[in-house]
């Protein structure tokens, strides 16, 4: 009994993780969810397709800053192990690191610019439709240009400063 049970459950996580929901950027699927008609398909499309190509422009520049993230790290340990063999100075380091600094607030600001672009398309998307669809269109998963990990505030950093935390503090062994 406990084994069907299991099963029972391992299918139904299968089968809501390949639902998942219609996305917005897939054009196709999403015009179908929201039954538009020929006249409003010729001018949400291109929208559409605009809003794709917006998410897969992100998509890229994050994957780039991940990739300088991991050359600048990998860049700082191997200068760390051959410091005292080549008289290592720190400007160096701090300069690559004002670099990397640039680059990731740039970043920042192009996915805030990103986000109000793909704001005003569908504003002007949710002005051709109807309420049905509108209520259709809020229940599609919308893009989220989500920030990468390296880039987010660390939620444990105050538990650093505790003594023999786990996590930091002076005494950890």
């Amino acid at each position: 009994m406990g084994n069907i049970r299991t099963l029972l459950v391992l299918i139904l996580c299968g089968f809501l993780q390949a639902c998942g929901g219609l996305k917005l950027v897939d054009v196709s699927k999403s015009s179908k969810a929201l039954q538009l008609t020929p006249a409003q398909q010729q001018t949400i499309h291109p929208k559409l397709e605009l809003i794709r190509d917006i998410v897969e422009d992100y998509d890229f520049e994050k994957e780039q800053l991940e990739t300088d993230y991991q050359v600048y790290r990998a860049g700082i340990t191997q200068r760390a192990y051959s410091r005292y063999e080549d008289r290592f100075t720190d400007t160096r380091s701090r300069r690559e690191l004002y670099a990397f600094r640039e680059e990731a607030r740039k970043f920042i600001r192009q996915r805030d610019i990103f986000l109000k672009e793909i704001k005003e398309i569908i504003e002007e998307i949710l002005a051709e439709l109807t309420p049905d669809q509108r209520v259709k269109l809020a229940e599609l998963k919308l893009p989220k240009l989500e920030v990468p990990m390296m880039l987010q505030r660390d939620p444990y950093s105050e538990l650093r400063y505790i003594r023999n935390h786990p996590l930091g503090g002076i005494d950890v062994f």
